[in-house]
């Protein structure tokens, strides 16, 4: 266990690298070392250089190891230029996998025997207002996918910024996603508007269930928000999709309340 905390330090220092927005060969082009041997390492090498090494064979042990929850540490950047870096294995066993083209904004999900493709973001250069992103799984089975997207801080402009924080629940059987949480800010210096607790969905017969309860990030003195959606598979014109009803606190039954979130809309697959 303290091995794998000091390796997923040494990645978090490679992810932080990896998330600017200078090529990394401009990270580490040039040592920054006045010293012989550089920094008294061992290897003569520049000890960040070292650091970003050792977060790179972490990434790869990660990738190629069997453990899903362990792979699922590594986020998907959309600013990242390599191909592996832009896909994740999220349940292997089951062939369930992402791969984000961020020129188009688009994030495939596919199995063996499927492929969904989704708008999740803006196409490059189009003005959008998450113009920089991150994805993270952060709960997955062979059936479904909750998954995190990070909207890093944007000047639209002169002095007026946006990030948001948006979880999506995908459902593989009827090849529907939807957003289930989302929270924005506008400060320069806000922090990352981040569910607390975290979003979670429980399965039910046929599909999900969502239960939140808690203060909007931003919202001073606010009172606690809840939502209680029950998402389920159902026909609607000949294909199946994931409605959703909102469901009194406690209570196991829908009213006529519209349901927080919206599908996102499907391009292929």
């Amino acid at each position: 266990m303290i091995r794998f905390l000091i390796l997923t330090a040494l990645f978090l220092n490679l992810a932080a690298c990896e998330a600017r927005t200078a090529p990394p060969m401009q990270q580490t082009a040039e040592p920054k070392c006045t010293s012989t041997p550089c920094g008294n390492t061992a290897s003569g090498k520049d000890p960040q250089e070292e650091n970003i090494e050792a977060g790179r064979k972490m990434q790869d042990a990660l990738r190629a190891g069997d453990d899903d929850r362990k792979r699922w540490v590594l986020p998907i950047y959309s600013t990242s230029e390599k191909p592996e870096s832009l896909s994740l294995d999220v349940v292997r066993s089951a062939g369930l996998m992402l791969r984000l083209a961020p020129a188009e904004g688009q994030l495939t999900i596919s199995t063996p025997s499927s492929k969904h493709v989704f708008a999740i973001a803006g196409a490059q250069g189009a003005g959008t207002v998450c113009p920089k992103y991150n994805l993270y799984v952060m709960d997955a089975s062979n059936e479904y996918i909750l998954l995190k997207r990070v909207c890093r801080s944007f000047e639209y402009k002169p002095g007026r910024y946006a990030k948001s924080v948006t979880y999506y629940l995908y459902d593989q059987p009827t090849g529907t996603m939807r957003d289930i949480w989302t929270a924005s800010a506008s400060g320069k210096d806000d922090p990352i508007p981040d569910a607390n607790p975290r979003p979670a969905v429980k399965r039910i017969a046929n599909g999900y269930q969502f239960d939140w309860s808690g203060t909007y990030p931003g919202e001073t003195g606010g009172q606690p928000h809840e939502i209680h959606n029950r998402f389920t598979r159902k026909l609607d014109g000949g294909q199946r999709t994931l409605a959703c009803t909102k469901v009194a606190a406690g209570a196991g039954r829908g009213d006529a309340s519209a349901c927080e979130g919206e599908y996102v809309q499907r391009v292929g697959g």
